[in-house]
């Protein structure tokens, strides 16, 4: 059973961000555990560097396999494409912590010991971890109880149970911590000058009339000018930031469905209708839904109104105990339910308990006689009735591991997450009751330390059995794909096979070698490594992804760095063809010392625009040229007519004929001085996060690795 609830599953509250990782370098010497955080390191292959820093295969799949058990404990089916995701987030928190840690420790910027324990035992100790001692009844932090709980977790010599606190408590506020401090050196030296608001007011006060001459782009034929691959070259030096790229290759491919079809749907749908009768007639609709290979596990216990989250949830809470209700569609299932039964129950409680296991979950093998387990739990409980502290009780005895580290809390946790004589004895007893309750893992003494939220709980057995393409749908599909393979093995085959067949020929383009999926195929990370395990030119056998075959060709690959001129063209041909245009226009203009004279050069006439505001975006005769409504409101354009004035969509010469102010008693500067101050510091960590990631050489080995 998986019973570490509040710590385990909301540690990422205390990390700032994007960082949702353990600071494994940082040891707590005399606040708790001493040089004990050494003795997991070790040798271990590497899956990437941060700035030449290795991150550690082995410690990599630890976390993997840690987030994957937290997200399974909550209900969640960590398929493919979830656990993809859980690796990434968990390779871009370790990039992150890397980052943090490194530019602290260039600053001197640290988190002692005295620190921690100063805020571990104080008002201000994260919630997570206050909560656990917190009277539910006066909401008081109890911090003389957590501390001596605390120094009985010192006394541990439990490495495995060291190294859950480090990982789960101690490590996740260090870094948290850290990166406060560093945050603020950067937030704490915000400052908005009071000048520069006043300026701002000004200027957005400001409103002009003007007139104006414009060229546009479009009266010079794209064909009459050329834009060469040294020109795009050149653009792309002076701006690399703007055009760098990751590895990736791109692929055509062809799809062939092997999704269930009509005839599939019917069939199931009349063998549900078969199964209608023996399902209301069976005495145990749980053994008996579990028989037939129901795709809704049964269980057997009651889940409150507001959880069950089904289409005809309505109709089924008005079923008498005994009732079927169905078939009917939920997604690509088809479904009967049978009405078993209904109380009121609350639906989240918050427990702890101390674990005397007699089987090792991992393996299932006997790790004690139940006679002995349940002698020692029995004394447990006597203990406790007289008076002993669960604190130290939990930390002397209990085998499970996953939530000793907070001394036996569960937090709160919704009905059905625990194994069933657990559940039960939470959920159908009442806030304070204490007792012992065998499980399939041993004996466990349970203290009930809330309840909240007390609603109607159906009991409901679901037969529910997922439509699926028959034998036949799925080998029919399977031939064609074949078929199509085996006669494109090469490029050229394969757009003449597409032609001949008159397939459909997809496109995926940047396909990175770290995606778990190709958008429009499907999440599957083994067609990624197969594109990352051939050459460019290779044409793929069948792959099945999900419903459905696909047959690839790797038409292409782009290498880490710049991106070359033919990439890039499609974004820089347009800008430099306008560059160029724009020269020929100013030349128009020639010689001019009004605006008259300027549009008589051009054979323009004179437009005029009123009322341009510093805050436009947009106006009639010019649209969304900034340049001239930044003209328009320079005072030196009154006295003068201005130059040729290049933008977006073609050249301007303006003249300014009059520029007003606007009064603005409403504004309160310092008002908005504090209110730009704290926009810019909400933002400021994200910036300084992102500009140590520009900064960083990462490499990204995960592919090499096996990922």
């Amino acid at each position: 059973m998986s019973i570490i609830q509040t710590i385990r599953d909301k540690a990422a509250v205390f990390v700032f961000g994007v960082i949702g990782v353990s600071l494994i370098a940082f040891v707590v010497q005399d606040a708790f555990v001493g040089g004990a955080g050494r003795m997991f390191s070790g040798p271990s292959s590497t899956i990437g560097k941060v700035n030449g820093v290795k991150i550690g295969k082995e410690d990599f799949d630890e976390r993997t396999r840690t987030m994957e058990t937290q997200y399974q404990s909550q209900g969640y089916r960590v398929d493919e494409s979830m656990r993809q995701e859980i690796q990434n987030q968990i390779w871009n928190g370790l990039i992150s912590k890397e980052l943090v840690t490194a530019e602290a420790a260039k600053l001197g910027i640290d988190f002692t010991s005295k620190e921690f324990t100063d805020l571990l035992f104080s008002e201000d100790a994260p919630q997570e971890f206050k909560q656990q001692f917190t009277d539910p009844q006066t909401g008081v932090y109890n911090i003389e109880a957590a501390r001596n709980a605390f120094k009985t977790l010192q006394r541990s010599k439990d490495a495995v149970q060291l190294r859950q606190v480090h990982d789960q408590l101690i490590d996740p506020i260090v870094l948290s911590q850290i990166q406060r401090k560093l945050m603020s050196i950067y937030t704490n030296g915000t400052y908005i000058p009071k000048w520069l608001i006043e300026k701002q007011n000004a200027v957005a006060g400001q409103v002009a009339d003007i007139s104006f001459v414009g060229l546009s782009y479009s009266t010079v034929a794209d064909s009459a000018v050329k834009v060469t691959d040294a020109e795009i070259n050149d653009y792309i030096q002076k701006h690399k930031n703007n055009f760098k790229q990751e590895r990736s290759r791109s692929i055509a491919y062809v799809l062939f469905n092997a999704a269930p079809n009509k005839e599939d749907s019917l069939n199931l749908w009349n063998k549900m209708e078969e199964l209608k009768k023996p399902f209301s007639e069976a005495e145990d609709p749980g053994v008996f839904v579990t028989r037939q290979g129901t795709k809704s596990p049964f269980f057997d216990g009651y889940m409150s109104k507001s959880r069950i989250q089904i289409p005809v949830k309505d109709a089924l809470f008005s079923l008498a105990p005994g009732e079927l209700y169905g078939p009917y569609y939920d997604g690509n299932s088809i479904v009967v339910a049978r009405m078993i039964g209904s109380k009121v129950l609350p639906d989240s409680v918050k427990a702890r308990h101390i674990l005397i296991a007699t089987i090792d979950p991992q393996t299932g093998q006997p790790t004690l006689p139940d006679s002995v387990a349940k002698k020692r739990i029995d004394s447990i409980q006597q203990a406790i009735a007289g008076g002993a502290s669960f604190e130290i009780l939990v930390t002397q005895y209990s085998d499970d591991q996953g939530s000793k580290p907070v001394f036996g809390n569960l937090g709160y946790f919704p009905n059905g997450q625990m194994v069933k004589a657990f559940n039960d004895f939470c959920f159908e007893g009442k806030t304070g009751d204490k007792g012992v309750v065998k499980t399939e893992y041993g004996y466990h003494y349970i203290e009930i330390q809330d309840q909240k939220n007390f609603e109607q709980a159906y009991k409901i057995a679901y037969l529910s059995k997922p439509i699926e393409a028959s034998v036949e749908t799925d080998r029919a599909a399977s031939a064609a794909a074949t078929q199509f393979a085996s006669q494109s093995r090469t490029a050229k085959a394969f757009d003449e096979t597409v032609q001949k067949e008159k397939l459909n020929k997809r496109l995926a383009e940047s396909v990175k070698e770290m995606d778990y999926q190709v958008i429009g195929v499907g999440p599957s990370r083994a067609f990624i490594k197969w594109i990352y395990s051939n050459k460019p030119g290779t044409v793929s056998d069948p792959v099945s992804v999900g419903d459905q075959y696909v047959v690839a060709l790797i038409t292409g690959e782009k290498e880490e760095g710049l991106q070359s001129a033919a990439e890039a063209r499609i974004t820089v041909e347009p800008r430099l063809r306008d560059q160029k245009k724009a020269a020929q226009l100013v030349t128009k203009f020639g010689t001019y010392a009004t605006i008259d004279e300027a549009a008589k050069n051009t054979g323009q006439e004179v437009q005029q625009a009123d009322s341009i505001r510093f805050a436009d975006n947009f106006k009639p005769g010019f649209g969304n040229e900034l340049i001239v409504i930044g003209a328009a409101l320079n005072k030196n354009y009154q006295s003068k007519v201005s130059p040729p004035l290049t933008g977006n969509t073609g050249v301007y010469v303006v003249q300014v004929k009059n520029i007003a102010a606007l009064p603005n008693d409403a504004a309160n500067v310092e008002e908005q001085r504090k209110a730009m101050a704290m926009q810019m510091r909400q933002t400021m960590s994200y910036s300084v996060m992102q500009a140590l990631r520009d900064a960083a050489t990462i490499k990204d080995t995960r592919l090499k690795a096996g990922y």
